[in-house]
């Protein structure tokens, strides 16, 4: 069963509009789980009527702790069984069902637990959406003051075939259930942003591997953007996330992986 954990910030008209980014009459082998962080009657009543389940318990939760707390309930009501997906995914992504059927019978076919796809910020598929980045470092502040950017992303003109990359958006990521559960999970200590680096840095570390990235797979991501002003709330948190996730890289993953190797 294929699994997949959207939260809702307001977007009930969006998700309306593109019946659950394209997955509303996805089959039996996929399920659509909508966490509505500001609760939404009308939202409510059309996944009722779909057989999408909505939850609004708990509003106000952070990026991670929502996906979190979709996948507990998924484990705690109708459970993960072998070789189950668990995919997180932007209310603002469009894709259609067999996109995600082949990435999770990719995934499988590769024996690989973590992937995403190539994500297009247009309908047409002519804007690319640099949702696949290298990890930041101490040096990205000198990166921010030249380019604007924390993370150098890859350039995707370039990438035709399947391979690894350092880190994918959060907008769209999919996991094998198992190995979202050996993560723990979304690293709850980050409330928005950063906590998807995290997360595949974390996976890097456990398999020696980034993300699987399967350029031939798409979707199309209208993102906001909004940490890009740089006076707004998304702002602060975008550079506290920043300044977290560094903190943990250097004195927390790399020295405990340096303490496992010598010994």
């Amino acid at each position: 069963m294929i699994h997949v954990a959207i939260v809702s910030h307001g977007h009930e008209d969006l998700l309306i509009a593109s019946g659950m980014g394209g997955l509303r009459d996805a089959g039996a082998n996929m399920h659509v789980w909508i966490k509505d962080n500001r609760p939404s009657a009308q939202l409510k009543a059309y996944c009722l009527q779909h057989g999408v389940s909505y939850i609004d318990d708990h509003p106000g939760l952070g990026f991670g702790e929502n996906n979190n707390f979709l996948f507990d309930l998924i484990s705690n009501s109708v459970g993960f069984g072998e070789g189950d997906s668990f995919i997180v995914m932007n209310p603002d992504i469009t894709i259609s069902p067999e996109t995600i059927m082949t990435l999770v019978a990719n995934m499988q076919r590769d024996a690989f637990p973590i992937a995403t796809i190539n994500l297009f910020r247009d309908e047409q598929h002519l804007y690319i959406d640099a949702n696949i980045r290298r990890f930041p470092n101490i040096i990205s502040l000198l990166r921010m003051v030249a380019v604007r950017s924390l993370s150098e992303p890859y350039d995707k003109k370039t990438m035709s075939e399947t391979c690894h990359v350092d880190w994918a958006s959060g907008a769209f990521l999919a996991f094998d259930a198992r190995h979202y559960q050996a993560l723990q999970g979304f690293d709850t200590r980050y409330f928005m942003y950063f906590e998807d680096v995290d997360i595949c840095y974390r996976s890097q570390q456990l398999l020696g591997l980034g993300i699987r990235f399967y350029p031939q797979l798409d979707a199309t991501h209208t993102a906001a953007h909004k940490n890009r002003n740089l006076v707004s709330r998304h702002a602060s948190w975008f550079f506290r996330s920043f300044l977290k996730f560094l903190s943990r890289r250097y004195f927390v993953y790399d020295r405990r992986a340096n303490i496992s190797a010598s010994k």
